[in-house]
């Protein structure tokens, strides 16, 4: 089944960050300011991320191990533009292949990751410009890790995970399958019977809570996000989201302690360490929130992250170091090129290069 991600913790706010940042900072507010752009960042939902609207064929993707042996873990597949660009991400139970709306006469590239896998790249390649239907086969190798742990940068897939039973699998897929077309009804009811079916089922949990924080319940999304841990101390996306709440409720310390055991557990989890440096900004530790955006540079499939570099970029500026500034703001423009904050902090970085303050 294919679901789109939930919450992604850097969606651009709706009104724009550099200005508003100046803004805040002559006004004393800089750290205020941060954790709402924060809380706008990390609770905004994504598009929905199943096919592209637009495009005349239908792109076929199935993952496989590279020993043909069956696949159960939740699956990410990024289909990338001929520039590197992230155009679309599915994520599916690998069992079933994902489907794209791309347009034809066009070179694209796949990245797949995963729990219990290595993230694979394919090679480039090129849809005819007559085709209407392309499939593509991607095979990928177990990752080098002791068994229950995740792979770099991937989705967290625990032990009691890769215990589910059969029919507690069914109802979290179909109701994955449900949030991802926004029947929040439907989803709730499937992963109830997942639950049902799996007291453990953290994942479940976690979902049912994600629901709650859409339907603006956050004492029960609280309790659900607890009970996902409750379950399983080991699936890493309930520290997130409660960590994500402390955020916004400006209770820093909590959120960084979350955070704390979220990267000691896998400290290759760009999304976490993006929202340590978040939580750090907010909280006026900016020393060590401007080390934690490098760290998360440093990290393999940082890119969806990059918001962190305008935050440091914009706060470096206003404490007189434009050079540093620019180096942020370019590494940005790096990252996500076809940004719709790409114009606004290419202004920036034109003021701040013309020795003028942006």
């Amino acid at each position: 089944m294919i679901y789109a991600e939930r919450l992604s913790p850097f969606l651009p706010p709706s009104q724009n960050l550099m200005d508003s940042l100046v803004a805040a900072e002559r006004g004393g507010m800089i750290a205020r300011f941060l954790a709402s752009v924060g809380i706008l960042l990390l609770f905004s939902p994504v598009p929905e991320a199943q096919t592209q609207s637009s495009g005349n064929c239908d792109l076929s993707v199935s993952v496989r191990a590279s020993d043909e042996r069956r696949i159960e873990t939740q699956i990410q597949i990024e289909l990338l533009s001929s520039q590197g660009i992230v155009l679309a991400t599915l994520h599916i139970v690998a069992a079933e292949p994902a489907q794209f709306r791309v347009s034809n006469g066009m070179t694209y590239r796949l990245r797949v990751s995963g729990g219990g896998i290595e993230t694979t790249n394919t090679s480039y390649f090129e849809i005819n410009a007559l085709e209407q239907v392309h499939s593509e086969t991607v095979y990928v190798k177990p990752a080098a890790q002791s068994a229950g742990q995740s792979a770099p940068g991937s989705p967290s897939i625990s032990v009691t995970e890769l215990n589910i039973p059969r029919k507690a699998s069914a109802e979290m897929n179909k109701g994955m399958d449900a949030y991802s077309k926004g029947d929040m009804e439907k989803a709730s009811a499937h992963f109830e019977k997942a639950i049902a079916e799996y007291s453990r089922y953290a994942r479940a949990y976690d979902m049912l809570g994600a629901i709650a924080i859409k339907g603006s319940n956050r004492t029960k999304a609280r309790k659900l996000f607890s009970k996902s841990i409750q379950a399983d101390g080991a699936f890493l996306p309930a520290y997130l989201d409660l960590a994500r709440m402390d955020l916004q409720d400006q209770d820093y310390g909590a959120s960084e302690s979350l955070l704390a055991k979220v990267i000691s557990a896998n400290p290759l989890m760009p999304d976490a360490v993006a929202l340590l440096a978040t939580t750090e900004f907010a909280n006026k530790e900016y020393d060590k929130a401007l080390a934690d955006v490098e760290r998360t540079h440093a990290l393999p499939n940082h890119e969806p992250f990059a918001e962190v570099h305008i935050m440091a970029g914009k706060v470096l500026a206003l404490q007189n170091h434009p050079q540093a500034a620019i180096v942020q703001f370019q590494m940005f423009l790096v990252e996500k090129p076809g940004s719709s904050q790409a114009e606004s902090v290419r202004q920036t970085l034109a003021s701040l290069q013309a020795g003028q303050h942006p």
